[in-house]
């Protein structure tokens, strides 16, 4: 409970912080709270960059302020906790606020959310932990180390020391650069050169990729609010996403099934490459996801997609004789920390009941393609077990499929049995996996 006051910024960091901690997911939790506090956009966007900049270095911010606290943090009051990191994350990572500005708001917050009398620890916790510099500390392990110098759970830092050991510290340290907003060209409605125009004329610039028909923006606001957007013109797409479309490249007229669809990107972007002609079914097994697809789909004028609540794993008939399959599986998630913060504080210990899950949604995939069609498997996540193992597994057992090497493979990824991996660390990408199989 907080006192009657007028919201800013800092305040509204801290609800959605609590309210985070109830296990809710980041984006669904801040604009929940945005749209109840009827505050400025110059605050909105500020409360915005300390909700998701705690969340991006929470392990170390914990870190350092357990070393000022005996007590374990997780007994604090959530609000204290909340206000400490809030105000541990400004002082140190924020180059426009003030140290003394970030100790001082943060004192103020605590009377704020009716807890004076933790003012002079929230002051004195605050001070000593400025202080505290994990790159100089000695921890009990190399796991432990990692954990805390690059903010991931321990789970995922023995996950990357497991799987990429030299190269863990490099590709984790580069969670923290978030890649460029990349958005796909509706090809349906305009050109690259055309929409590079219009969006110039809203004040966003942007440039073309080696991908066909992709650019990556950049400008103030949001993308969304702006004319092109409104009018269908594009659509906000990942470039490792927009790859795996490439490697795909239905054609007109055919058949194609994306079975992991929502929110409906990469459904529009195949459409594309079908000239809007043929059938595309786009299927996803949670229902209040499915009319996230249709709206996608009818904004960018995409007349040849059927949305549908369809489980992946479970074999539907009328989907057979397909000429081409996108199987974008559920996954861990692990190639796009630097988008999604919240991931960082996954313990991983759910991760063994994925791999069922996609195996069968491959099986059942399989089992709808024509002879001499194609399959795209993919996840965003850096995960052999998710990935190139899965592949390997389904290979063994289905003679009858080949893998690929795609047409283009970008600067900087990683090719492997004609398996593609795109990792943060070598290009704009997300960490990324494609593989693409073909039935003979």
């Amino acid at each position: 409970m907080i006192k009657k006051t007028q919201k800013n910024g800092r305040i509204v960091a801290v609800e959605a912080l609590i309210k985070q901690e109830q296990n809710g997911y980041s984006n669904l939790v801040l604009d929940s709270v945005l749209k109840k506090s009827k505050l400025e956009p110059r605050e909105k966007s500020f409360a915005s960059a300390v909700f998701y900049g705690v969340l991006e270095r929470i392990f170390t911010l914990d870190w350092m302020l357990q070393q000022c606290i005996k007590q374990p943090l997780s007994k604090l009051d959530a609000p204290v906790r909340a206000i400490l990191r809030a105000g541990l994350y400004q002082a140190v990572y924020m180059e426009g606020v003030p140290v003394r500005a970030a100790v001082n708001e943060s004192v103020q917050l605590v009377r704020v959310f009716r807890k004076a009398s933790a003012s002079g620890f929230v002051n004195a916790v605050l001070r000593k932990a400025i202080k505290q510099n994990p790159q100089e500390a000695s921890f009990n392990s190399e796991s432990e180390r990692i954990s805390v110098v690059y903010s991931v759970s321990q789970p995922i830092a023995d996950h990357f020391l497991k799987y990429y050991s030299q190269d863990a510290e490099r590709i984790l340290q580069a969670f923290f650069e978030k890649p460029p907003l990349a958005i796909r060209v509706n090809t349906l409605k305009t050109t690259e050169s055309e929409l590079c125009q219009l969006l110039q004329q809203e004040g966003w610039e942007s440039s073309k990729t080696d991908i066909p028909n992709s650019l990556v923006v950049q400008g103030k606001g949001s993308i969304a609010q702006t004319k092109a957007f409104t009018e269908g013109l594009f659509h906000v797409q990942g470039l490792g996403s927009q790859l795996a479309c490439l490697y795909l490249s239905p054609k007109a007229e055919s058949k194609t099934l994306d079975l992991c669809a929502a929110p409906g990107g990469k459904s529009a972007t195949l459409a594309q490459y079908m000239q809007n002609q043929g059938e595309l079914f786009c299927g996803d097994a949670v229902v209040s996801r499915v009319s996230l697809i249709s709206q996608t789909l009818n904004r960018l004028g995409i007349t040849i997609g059927t949305a549908k609540h369809q489980d992946a794993s479970v074999f539907q008939e009328d989907l057979q004789n397909a000429d081409f399959i996108l199987c974008d599986v559920p996954c861990s998630g692990l190639g796009i920390m630097a988008k999604k913060p919240d991931i960082r504080s996954k313990m991983l210990e759910k991760i063994d009941e994925l791999y069922p899950i996609q195996q069968k949604i491959l099986e059942t995939a399989a089992c709808y393609l024509k002879k001499g069609g194609r399959i795209v498997y993919s996840t965003c996540t850096l995960n052999p077990k998710e990935n190139e193992e899965q592949v390997r597994l389904f290979l063994k057992t289905h003679t009858e499929f080949q893998l690929v090497l795609p047409q283009y493979i970008p600067k900087g990824a990683v090719l492997n049995d004609n398996m593609i991996t795109l990792r943060p660390d070598y290009n704009l990408y997300d960490g990324f996996f494609i593989a693409t199989l073909e039935r003979l």
